[in-house]
C-alpha cells in the first residue's frame, strides 16, 4: 500500500515500531534518515505563555492584579473553520476542538461558543 502526501519532501513522519515511535525525514530523493521530532510553534493549549513584554508601570507579571485570561473553546462547524482560522482561533488536535487563544478577543467567537 503505498501513502501519497499532499505535499512534497523533505518532510519528517513517525514511524511505530516494534522498538517504539521513531522520526524520520523523507528526503526530496525518497530515502529517509533518522531525525528528531520536529519543533512545534504553538504551546499545548492551557499552557499560559508569558514573555512578552506588557505596557504600563506594573509590568504584567504574576502577581500585578491583571487575571490570566483562560481560553475559550468553539463548536466550529467544519464549513467555517477557514472562518475561525481567519479570526485567530486555533485547532487543538488533543482535544479535537477550536480554541480562542490566551490575547485574542474572544467576542468575535461568540457565535460558536460553547
Amino acid at each position: 500500500m503505498t501513502t501519497d502526501f499532499p505535499f512534497d519532501p523533505p518532510y519528517k513522519l513517525a514511524i511505530d515500531s516494534p522498538a517504539g515511535k521513531r522520526w524520520v525525514e523523507v528526503l526530496a530523493d525518497g530515502s529517509q534518515v533518522d531525525t528528531t521530532p520536529p519543533a512545534t510553534t504553538l504551546p499545548p493549549p492551557g499552557t499560559q505563555v508569558d514573555n512578552a513584554p506588557r505596557g504600563g508601570s506594573g509590568g504584567g507579571g504574576p502577581g500585578s492584579g491583571a487575571p490570566s485570561k483562560a481560553q475559550a473553546f468553539l463548536n466550529v462547524p467544519f464549513a467555517e473553520k477557514d472562518e475561525a482560522k481567519r479570526l485567530g482561533a486555533r485547532w487543538d488536535p488533543a482535544r479535537k476542538k477550536w480554541y480562542v487563544p490566551n490575547g485574542v478577543d474572544a467576542a468575535q467567537f461568540s457565535r460558536w461558543a460553547v
